[in-house]
Order: C-alpha cells, then sequence, then structure tokens
C-alpha cells in the first residue's frame, strides 16, 4: 500500500517508489526537497538534511530544495531535520522505508516569522530549552479531519498545547476544536520523544508515530484518527502472527546466521520457528532486568524497546516500529501479554 498524508511525510512505501526495489542487503536512497511548512513552496537558499535513528547515517547530496538520501536502512523508520534559512531546524513525520527506494518526499521547514505570528496570536513567549509540535489529525484518506475537540487529546507532560490552526494555517485562538486543516500545535514541549493519544472518553483512537523533539526545533508529525477506542489483538498465535513479524520487518536480514545482530545481540530469528522461540525466551544472554521477553513487564521486553524509537536511543542501530500503536508491536505485546507461549 502506498500512501502520503496531508502535509507530512508520513509514508508506508511498500512497492511505492519509482525505482526497483533494492537489494536488503544494500543502503536504499531517498529522495526528495524542503518545503515551507505555511505555505508548501519550495525553500531556496541554502538548506541542510540530516537524519535520526539511523545508523549508520546515509550520506546527504544537497541542491536546493532537493536533496538525496543514500546508504538509508532497509526496514527503518527515521525522521529528517532540515534546516534553511529564516527558519527553525525542523524534524519531518515519520519515514518508513520498506525494501525499496523511495523518491518525491516533503520534508516540511517551519520559518521563524511563521512562529512568531503563532506565538503572538497564542499569547505565548516559548524558552529555547523546548520544541514546538506540530500533528495533523487525519482521516482514512489523508485528509485534514476537522472537529476533533481538545478533550480528546491526552496532555502532554510539560508542554502547553493542543492550540489549533485554521484552514488557511493561520492561528485560531478561540478554537475548541480541530479545523478541516486538521493541525493542532503544542509549545514548550521538553526534549526526548512524544507520541499524542487519546483520552480515555475521546471515542476515538489516535494513532501517531513517536517523533522526536529537541530543544529550539519544530516537529511534524500526523495523527491518523478513527472513531471508536482502540481494538488491540486477541488469541495471538505464536506461529501465524508473531514469527512472521521479524520476516516481514527484515529483522532476520541482520539478525541471522552470519548477520552483525547475531555478533552483536547474540540472536538469531532466520531459523525454525523453534529456534527463533527458543532464542527470545533465552535469559541465559539477557539481564533479569533486561529480557527479550518479559512476561512480567511485557512493555520493558528488548523485542519491543530495542526496535523502537527512545530518548536516549539504545544501541539498535535502527527504529523498526512507528511506536506503540504500530500495528506488529501491538501483536508482540498481546502475546507477551498472553504468556509468550509457543501456540
Amino acid at each position: 500500500m502506498c500512501r502520503a498524508i496531508g502535509y507530512a511525510a508520513w509514508l508506508v512505501l511498500a512497492g511505492c517508489a519509482s525505482h526497483a526495489a533494492g537489494d536488503p542487503g544494500d543502503g536504499l536512497s531517498v529522495t526528495g526537497e524542503v518545503v515551507d511548512f505555511a505555505t508548501g513552496l519550495p525553500v531556496t537558499g541554502a538548506i541542510s538534511v540530516s537524519t535520526r535513528d539511523l545508523s549508520p547515517q546515509p550520506i546527504a547530496t544537497i541542491a536546493a530544495p532537493t536533496f538525496v538520501l543514500d546508504g538509508v536502512t532497509p526496514h527503518s523508520v527515521f525522521y529528517a531535520l532540515a534546516s534553511a534559512d529564516d527558519h527553525r531546524a525542523t524534524f519531518s513525520a515519520a519515514i518508513t522505508v520498506e525494501d525499496a527506494h523511495v523518491d518525491n518526499i516533503e520534508v516540511r521547514a517551519v520559518s521563524e516569522a511563521y512562529l512568531g505570528q503563532l506565538t503572538t496570536a497564542f499569547g505565548l513567549t516559548p524558552t529555547a530549552a523546548t520544541g514546538v509540535l506540530f500533528a495533523q489529525a487525519v482521516d482514512d484518506t489523508g485528509h485534514g479531519r476537522a472537529g476533533i475537540p481538545a478533550t480528546a487529546f491526552a496532555p502532554i507532560a510539560g508542554a502547553r498545547g493542543p492550540y489549533f490552526l485554521g484552514a488557511d494555517l493561520a492561528a485560531s485562538p478561540a478554537a475548541t476544536e480541530t479545523s478541516s486543516s486538521g493541525w493542532v500545535v503544542y509549545f514548550e514541549v521538553p526534549p526526548g520523544v512524544v507520541g499524542v493519544t487519546a483520552t480515555a472518553s475521546a471515542g476515538v483512537a489516535i494513532d501517531m508515530p513517536i517523533s522526536p523533539i529537541a530543544a529550539a526545533t519544530a516537529s511534524v508529525a500526523t495523527m491518523h484518527v478513527t472513531d471508536g477506542p482502540p481494538v488491540l489483538p486477541t488469541h495471538v498465535s505464536f506461529a501465524q502472527q508473531v514469527a512472521p513479524i521479524f520476516t516481514r520487518r527484515g529483522c532476520d536480514n541482520c539478525h541471522s546466521g552470519g548477520g552483525p545482530g547475531k555478533d552483536l545481540a547474540n540472536l538469531t530469528l532466520d531459523g525454525s520457528q523453534n529456534l527463533i522461540f527458543r532464542e527470545l525466551m533465552d535469559t541465559a544472554v539477557t539481564s533479569p532486568a533486561r529480557r527479550r521477553v518479559d512476561i512480567a513487564a511485557p512493555e520493558q521486553s528488548l523485542i519491543l524497546t530495542m526496535p523502537s524509537a527512545e530518548a536516549p536511543a539504545d544501541a539498535h542501530p535502527n527504529v523498526t516500529f512507528t511506536g506503540p500503536t504500530d500495528p506488529d508491536y501491538q501483536t508482540l505485546l498481546v502475546w507477551i501479554r498472553e504468556g509468550a507461549t509457543q501456540n
């Protein structure tokens, strides 16, 4: 499935790029351009583009407003950080790369003038030690979703918001729900990583990939909003649902008999289901406090935390899961909660 949602660069890219699929053992390329958040126009002048949550870092080639990233790890989730004249350094929405080269990413940079307009309109004086989060509520078609009230968004610790933007992305200080643009803004967001979630009484589910926040930067994110509360899977089968994740998400490319994941983590995921199960449940290579599968504290299981975005980042070379709402993350989590049996 291929989709580009709203103004943000949230892409699911299996078979969706114009290049042919790359060898999973080789780095892939990602091309795109830096555009202004408010106008959507290409940013002229000097720009720079780097990435977060990829190791090794890709090689960036820039000819403003376009960029090429070479050497992107397959089956990765990462964030582009764009800097440009008169613009705040801005993290893109999560970019998911599977096993193909990717073209035509839009990375939106927020101008200082636009930020000044917003803070004046909202009566704020943000501090340089915090970040700003722009998050767009979208529907199943990727269009901005109107009518999501402020009470539907769970608070972000330490942050101020949500504040709402109008259909034209201008500040809407009196608004108490999203406009047709779907955009909300949070100020004074502490550095680290953040994901917007729905309150228990919201009547909707909010699926937002975990996003990085840094001091004196802006971050852009996409929130998929669906009616009804979140629904987790049940009666998860190791054979039919869990084991296939490691092939589908490319984990077995690295965690193979001769791959770096075997040497660095002593973990093999490309064998039989019996072998994979034994490897996951082996506590001899992990401490009691850091187990690959932790039935007593499922969310702390290494198979969930290592491939996820964290602050500070762990030693895993790339991010695989977009966050706790990633369907494969949820499948693994429920399997562990249900006892982590070889069913």
